[in-house]
């Protein structure tokens, strides 16, 4: 009995360390999976965040909306310029580049999203451009200690992205120096929950945070071009 109970205590701890997401996963098979999730999903929410941003501006702060394929987005990003945060509603429709601001005549314009400093969001779902292609451009994946969000357990990857990848997607204040990224996949479903991106966005010579959390899978999403 004593060697059952030993057979079971250990089974229990096993199990306890695999949920925890310490199962010795292949860290670039799971980033496959992940950028399969992104790539057969015909849309999207994500919800974006920023920390330790500092530099001349615009600074991203935050943001959330909803991408749809193949090159649609819509949503808003807090900004910061000249000292004041404001709100940018954007919307991108193939190519195409709208946004509303606080300070506007109150109707969307045609502008291109570099003037807030960031890229096209259209392109989240591209994948060639977009999110995923950031996965498939991980070098030197391992794994990391597992965490969770909103419920979910998450098993995560570590890994090094080149810099002018994430310029292009993103922004960048010195695109020659790699990014660091956490990736987080859903345990169960290997959907891409989350990616933490450490690198130089507003200033060559200190490190920001962006983190994208991803959710809403396939939801039904329209996005039009802004009306006038």
């Amino acid at each position: 009995m004593r060697g059952a109970g030993r057979l079971l205590a250990t089974g229990a701890l096993l199990a306890s360390v695999a949920a925890c997401g310490g199962s010795n996963v292949d860290p670039a098979q799971l980033l496959r999976d992940a950028k399969r999730s992104i790539d057969s999903a015909p849309s999207v929410h994500f919800t974006l965040t920023s920390t330790n941003v500092t530099g001349a501006g615009p600074l991203i702060t935050g943001g959330q909306g909803d991408a749809h394929r193949p090159n649609s987005f819509a949503g808003s990003l807090s900004v910061v310029a000249s000292g004041f945060t404001v709100t940018v509603d954007v919307v991108s429709v193939g190519g195409v580049f709208y946004a509303r601001t606080p300070l506007g005549s109150g109707g969307f314009a045609k502008t291109d999203p570099a003037t807030y400093g960031f890229g096209d969001p259209g392109q989240l779902l591209d994948p060639n451009r977009g999110l995923s292609s950031l996965l498939a451009a991980c070098t030197s994946p391992a794994n990391m200690d597992g965490d969770r969000l909103n419920g979910e357990q998450l098993t995560e990857v570590g890994c090094s992205i080149p810099g002018a990848l994430v310029a292009a997607l993103l922004t960048s204040a010195d695109s020659s120096q790699a990014v660091q990224a956490t990736v987080g996949v859903d345990s169960s479903t290997h959907e891409l929950r989350r990616v933490v991106l450490v690198g130089p966005f507003f200033d060559k010579t200190h490190s920001s945070t962006f983190t994208v959390v991803l959710d809403k899978y396939g939801e039904n999403v329209s996005i039009t071009p802004p009306a006038g």
